[in-house]
């Protein structure tokens, strides 16, 4: 027995004769999407970069209390804004100096810190010698996030049994 073939009726694929494409694109391509990549992890190392360098603020407590002691205009006004030099009257390094000459010894402890938004709010314990005698005071500082950095923007004494900032 012989056995017929099938006739087929349905369709044949054409050959394509789309030509391949050349090695110079793939590497094209290849280097388009290597550039994507890389500055997306650039843009990511520097989003990093900023979040990560938003700096201390406590730091600004302890630049503050350093230029007091050691009479420094410029850690002065660099740690504190244009307000607080404005409410202290210590607006240049001339009044700075006649005014800061004799602080000397202060001690501080920071006892508590609050955030809010854009403050630190620090409460200290300052210990310091006032006429041979060993005295402290709390007080309550308020530092501030400006343009990238924290400046002390106000200070403010606490009284005992004065409510504490939750």
């Amino acid at each position: 027995m012989a056995y017929a073939q099938a006739s087929s009726n349905m369709p044949q694929k054409a050959p394509t004769n789309r030509p391949k494409r050349p090695t110079w694109h793939w590497l094209v391509v290849g280097g388009v999407a290597l550039l994507g990549l890389l500055l997306v992890a650039a843009l990511a190392i520097f989003i990093g970069w900023r979040i990560l360098d938003r700096g201390n603020p406590e730091d600004t407590l302890d630049d503050f209390y350093s230029s007091l002691q050691s009479a420094d205009c410029e850690l002065f006004m660099d740690s504190t804004t244009d307000e607080f030099q404005q409410a202290t009257g210590l607006t240049s390094c001339a009044v700075f100096d006649e005014n800061i000459a004799g602080v000397s010894g202060v001690d501080y402890e920071v006892t508590e810190r609050t955030n809010r938004q854009g403050y630190a709010i620090f409460e200290v314990t300052e210990t310091f010698t006032a006429d041979g005698q060993s005295e402290s005071a709390d007080a309550r500082f308020y530092v501030r996030r400006i343009d990238g950095q924290w400046d002390l923007d106000g200070i403010e004494t606490v009284t005992p049994g004065s409510e504490p900032i939750t």
